[in-house]
C-alpha cells in the first residue's frame, strides 16, 4: 500500500525530464554572428568560429581572445483547456562565452571554446495553483561545453579544422505533490477527514564527470564566395539525481506528520539522454568590399530523443519511461554585414527555426513552438579590441495542443528578448 500510495502521489512527476524539456538550442554564441542570425558558417572570421566552423579560425592573425554573453528573457502565456492564463514568472538568464585563438604558422591554428549552447528554464508565476503544478513548478538547466580544436590551411582555397567537446551539464527541478490519494486513504483508515495541502519535490542532478563528443568542419574560399559545412557529434550524458521531499507539516499534528513523511523517503534517479547530432551549410557572398550576405541551412537530429528512461536506486519505487518522439529539424538563417567604414560594422539577420516537439508531448515545462527571429547588432574596431552588441526579438507561434498523451494540454504563446555583448582583444 505504501508504494502505491507513494506512486498515485507523484506519479506525474518525471525526474530529470527537464534536461531537455522543449529542445531549446541557444545558437546565440557570439554578438556578430548572433546579429546576423547565427548565419556564420561560411564566413567564421572570428574567435566565435570555434564555435560556429572550427576550419575558420586561420584566418585570425596572431592570438585572439573574446569573452562575450547573452541576456536572455523567455516569456510565456499558457490558457489551459477551462480558458484560464497562466503567466511564466519574469526571469533572465545569462550564458556566457570565451574563445580563445592562436596562430601557430601559416597553416596552423588553434583554439579553445567555451559556452553553453543548451539550456534555459521556466517558471510559471503563482504556481501554488497553477493548474499543471503536479508537473512543473520551476525548472532550470545548463549545459557546459568545453571545445579544444584545431584547423588547418590545405591552400588558397580549402582549410579544415575540428576538436574534441567535453560537456557538463546540471539541472535544478521543482514539482508539487498531489496528496489527494494519500488524503483520501488515511481518511479511510483513521475514520476522520484528512485533507492534506500539496507537497513539494526538489530535484537536483548533474552529468558527473562529463562526456564527450567532437565537432569537424570545412570551409571553401573562391572570392567572393565563401562555402562552409561543419557537424557536430551526439553526445551521450548520464544524469544522476537526488530528490528531496517536502511534505509536512500538515496541520494535523506530529503523529500525522510522521505517517506521510513516512510515504515520501528522499530517492536518487538516473536516466541517459542524447544531446542531438547537428550540421550546419552555409554560403557567403560578397556584393561588394564592404557588403556581404550569408545563408545557412541548419539540422538538429533530435529524434535521437525517442523517451525518456529513469531507473531508481530505491527499490519500492518501479522504474519508469515516458514518450517523447522528438522530430529531426532544420532552421533557415539569413543574416548581412555591412562595414560602412574601417572602424565600424552593422548587422542583421533574420532566421525560421522548426520545433521538435510532437503535440502529443508538448508541455509546460518549457513548451516549444516554431519559431521566428530578427536581429541587428553594431561592432566598433579601436584597433586591437573590437566591441559588437546585437538585440534579437525571438517570437514563437501560437502553439495549442488537446492530444498531450498524458493530458496536458493547452494553448502556448512565447516570446523572448536576447541581447548579447562581446568583446575580442587581439594580442
Amino acid at each position: 500500500m505504501r508504494k502505491a500510495l507513494f506512486l498515485l502521489c507523484v506519479g506525474s512527476i518525471s525526474f530529470l525530464q527537464v534536461s531537455f524539456g522543449a529542445g531549446f538550442s541557444i545558437f546565440e554564441q557570439g554578438a556578430g554572428p548572433m546579429a546576423m542570425a547565427g548565419a556564420f558558417t561560411a564566413r567564421a572570421d572570428d574567435p566565435s568560429a570555434i564555435f560556429f566552423n572550427p576550419a575558420g579560425i586561420t584566418q585570425l592573425d596572431g592570438t585572439q581572445i573574446s569573452v562575450g554573453i547573452t541576456l536572455i528573457k523567455p516569456s510565456s502565456t499558457l490558457t489551459d483547456p477551462y480558458g484560464r492564463e497562466w503567466d511564466s514568472d519574469n526571469q533572465t538568464f545569462y550564458p556566457p562565452n570565451l574563445y580563445i585563438t592562436h596562430q601557430l604558422n601559416d597553416r596552423f591554428s588553434l583554439g579553445l571554446g567555451f559556452g553553453a549552447p543548451y539550456g534555459l528554464g521556466m517558471k510559471w508565476d503563482n504556481n501554488k495553483n497553477f493548474i499543471y503544478r503536479y508537473l512543473v513548478e520551476e525548472v532550470n538547466v545548463a549545459s557546459y561545453y568545453f571545445n579544444p580544436v584545431f584547423a588547418y590551411d590545405i591552400n588558397d582555397h580549402f582549410s579544415i579544422g575540428g576538436g574534441l567537446t567535453y560537456v557538463l551539464s546540471d539541472v535544478d527541478y521543482a514539482a508539487a505533490v498531489d496528496m489527494t490519494q494519500l488524503s483520501q486513504a488515511l481518511s479511510a483508515s483513521l475514520g476522520m477527514e484528512i485533507v492534506l495541502p500539496d507537497g513539494h519535490m526538489k530535484l537536483e542532478g548533474d552529468s558527473g564527470s562529463g562526456e564527450i563528443g567532437f565537432n569537424i568542419g570545412i570551409q571553401a574560399k573562391f572570392e567572393p564566395v565563401r562555402l562552409g559545412f561543419v557537424y557536430r557529434s551526439e553526445v551521450d550524458c548520464s544524469y544522476e539525481g537526488n530528490a528531496k521531499f517536502n511534505v509536512t507539516p500538515t496541520g494535523y499534528g506530529a503523529q500525522i506528520d510522521t505517517i506521510v513523511d513516512g510515504y515520501f523517503p528522499d530517492t536518487k534517479g538516473e536516466t541517459d539522454i542524447t544531446m542531438p547530432a547537428s550540421a550546419s551549410f552555409g554560403v557567403a557572398y560578397d556584393f561588394t568590399e564592404n557588403f556581404s550576405m550569408e545563408f545557412d541551412v541548419n539540422w538538429m537530429g533530435w529524434s535521437s530523443y525517442e523517451s525518456l528512461d529513469l531507473a531508481f536506486e530505491n527499490e519500492g519505487i518501479p522504474d519508469k519511461s515516458q514518450n517523447k518522439d522528438w522530430d529531426d529539424v532544420f532552421s533557415y538563417r539569413l543574416g548581412a554585414r555591412y562595414l560602412p567604414t574601417e572602424k565600424i560594422r552593422l548587422f542583421a539577420g533574420y532566421y525560421f527555426d522548426e520545433s521538435p516537439v510532437p503535440d502529443n508531448t508538448l508541455d509546460p515545462i518549457l513548451p516549444g513552438a516554431d519559431r521566428h527571429s530578427f536581429q541587428i547588432g553594431a561592432g566598433y574596431d579601436f584597433g586591437n579590441i573590437v566591441i559588437e552588441g546585437a538585440y534579437q526579438a525571438l517570437m514563437f507561434d501560437d502553439r495549442e495542443t488537446t492530444t498531450n498523451y498524458l493530458g496536458i494540454d493547452g494553448k502556448y504563446e512565447s516570446f523572448s528578448n536576447l541581447f548579447g555583448i562581446q568583446l575580442t582583444y587581439k594580442i
